[in-house]
Parts: C-alpha cells; sequence; structure tokens
C-alpha cells in the first residue's frame, strides 16, 4: 500500500489534531487484532510478570511444562510423532495468524513436491511400481522466524531419518491400525490447541514468546529456560562416573531399538574429548549388542552443551542425534553420578 502526502496541511487546532492522531491509532490497532493475536502481556519483559494460559486445552499440561522449562515430564521424545505434531502445527498457526509479529527476515516454509519419477511395468507394458526418485521444495505461501524454520527442517530429517524405526515401532503393537487413528486425532487436536493458545496469550507475549523459545530448545534436544529465566550453573565433570552414565544412556534408548538388543553393563573404552578451555564436550565408548549376527560390538559418541549430556551418535547411524533421556540428565546434574 503506497501512503499519499498531503503537501499543504490544513491549519487546525493542537488538540483536535492530538485527538485525530488518538482516533487513528485506536482503529489501526483494532484493524491488526483481526488478523494478528494480540496481547497487552508484550511489554511484561521481566521473568517474575510471565505469564502464560494453556487451561482447557487438549495438550494442557505439555504446552504448560514446555512454558515452564519442565522437560524431565514431557511424556514424549523429541523425535516422536506427537512432538513434531505440536511443532509443526504451531509453526503452521503462527504463520497464519501473526504475520505483521514476523521478523523482516522471515523464512518461506516449503512442502516438497516430487519432479521426477522412475515407472517400472512388467513385460506387458503395464505399471507395476512408481516411484519419486527427485523431489524440490516449493513455498506455501506462509512464514517463519529463522530460529523456527530452521529448527523445523532439523526435526523434518530426524523424523525422516526415524521412519522405518517409528513404522516398525507402530506395527508391533497390539493394535496399529488404533495406534494411526490417534495420530490423526492428536494431528487434529495440535492444531485446535494451537489456535485457541494465540488467541489465549497474543502473538508477542512474552509468555507465548517464552514458551515458543523452549519449544524450540526441546526440538533442538537442549536445556530449557527454567521459569525463573536464569541460565542453570555449568555442571563440572570431574568426580563424575561416566562409564555409568553412558551405561545408563545407552541402555535406555536401547528400549527404543527396532532390531539390536543391547547388553547391559557392557560399556568399556570411555574416552574423553575436552575443548581448548579444558571443558568436557565429548565421551566415546564402545559396546555390546544381540543382533542378527549374533553378539557384535557397538561404538557411540555422547556430545555435552553447557556440561549436560545432550545427543548420542551411535554408529549406524553417526549423523542422527538421538536424544540423551532427560531424567538421566536431571540425575547427573543433581550430582547423582558423582564418585
Amino acid at each position: 500500500m503506497t501512503m499519499k502526502t498531503n503537501p499543504h496541511p490544513s491549519k487546525v487546532p493542537f488538540i483536535f489534531k492530538l485527538t485525530l492522531l488518538f482516533i487513528v491509532s485506536f482503529l489501526l490497532t483494532s484493524a491488526s487484532s483481526k488478523s494478528d493475536y494480540q496481547s497487552d502481556s508484550s511489554s511484561k519483559n521481566d521473568s517474575e510478570n510471565i505469564t502464560f494460559n494453556a487451561k482447557g486445552l487438549h495438550f494442557e499440561t505439555v504446552l504448560t511444562n514446555i512454558f515452564k522449562g519442565n522437560f524431565i515430564d514431557i511424556p514424549f521424545d523429541r523425535d516422536e510423532t506427537t512432538f513434531v505434531l505440536l511443532f509443526n502445527a504451531y509453526v503452521t498457526t503462527y504463520a497464519k495468524h501473526c504475520t505483521s509479529s514476523l521478523p523482516v527476515d522471515k523464512i518461506e516454509l516449503t512442502r516438497p513436491e516430487c519432479v521426477k519419477e522412475r515407472v517400472t511395468t512388467d513385460g506387458y507394458g503395464w505399471e507395476i511400481s512408481r516411484v519419486c526418485v527427485e523431489w524440490i521444495d516449493v513455498g506455501i505461501g506462509l512464514y517463519a522466524a529463522p530460529e523456527m524454520f530452521n529448527t523445523k527442517v532439523i526435526l523434518d530429517n530426524l523424523q525422516a531419518g526415524d521412519a522405518f524405526r517409528n513404522m516398525y515401532k507402530m506395527m508391533k503393537q497390539d493394535n496399529p491400525i488404533g495406534i494411526a487413528s490417534s495420530v490423526l486425532n492428536n494431528s487434529q487436536a495440535a492444531d485446535a490447541d494451537m489456535k485457541a493458545l494465540l488467541k489465549m496469550n497474543g502473538c508477542k507475549s512474552a509468555g507465548l514468546m517464552r514458551f515458543q523459545d523452549n519449544l524450540r530448545l526441546f526440538a533442538l534436544g537442549k536445556q530449557p529456560i527454567p521459569i525463573s529465566g536464569k541460565a542453570k550453573a555449568v555442571v563440572s565433570y570431574k568426580n563424575q562416573n561416566l562409564t555409568k552414565l553412558a551405561e545408563d544412556l545407552v541402555f535406555e534408548h536401547s528400549k527404543t531399538w527396532a532390531m539390536n538388543r543391547y547388553q547391559r553393563g557392557s560399556i568399556t573404552s570411555v574416552a574423553e574429548i575436552k575443548d581448548s578451555q579444558g571443558k568436557l564436550i565429548e565421551i566415546r565408548s564402545k559396546y555390546v549388542y544381540q543382533g542378527f549376527s549374533g553378539r557384535s560390538n557397538g561404538s557411540v559418541r555422547i556430545t555435552f552443551t553447557d556440561g549436560l549430556p545432550e545427543c548420542l551418535y551411535f554408529f549406524d547411524f553417526p549423523n542422527a542425534c538421538r536424544t540423551a533421556n532427560r531424567k538421566i540428565v536431571a540425575q547427573y546434574a543433581g550430582g547423582n553420578y558423582q564418585k
């Protein structure tokens, strides 16, 4: 829209100008609220004044725990379908209803589109399979803040890499059709919750922004911003039983393995990797598992951020971050692994 300026403004009393300015400002604010969910609490910056409302929503407890930074009590990991549904629902809903609240460097959301297929036919020319061999990303006309867009890409890639594992886990359930139906219901509930959440809190309220920050941190497998807003002290690795820590983390994650079975107590050869300041950034170890070929050896890298375990990278998927169990991380931070 082009704004035209009158080069010869009429001479009117100052009080009339002031009144007119107030009326115009009020109308602009009202018009903006029709497309963006606003909140008076957006000016509250102090942590003690931050409020957040998810009352009555389907995922009320989960959303509130994310806001508070209470990651321990969230009943799923970042790579599980329910969380991916929640994250994507938030990003998409914010893009639709909070357009004017997005930063100037916003990035357009995309969807994959097949541009090349490989078609296989039998001896009679009948098509027996059709597989896409080339994809491109196509913009959908919705935008997100760069940090949320980049996190969405990471989360989508993580979910794609775990597609087989998640499908295998679902098919092992007693009622896989019921599980699939539950996923659909959760998707619909997530969409409804996020729309209501924005209405209840506003697009730029301090509470919603804290929720968004912690939602992103959970998606990245990082430590949350606690309700106090104060960063947690860095944990020292000295006098910590890193062998036991690695044992517990690997064993806990092995419960999600589709095929292999971890041999409890097999962690050996724990090596510490430190940065130039002497801080622990990674430990590496070997372990034993039972697979199709019988007893086999494996290895794992466990990375640390701010002194706490963050990701497990197993030898068979060396680039896939498997989130460290939150309860074990909390126990480590609380000194439960000290020698």
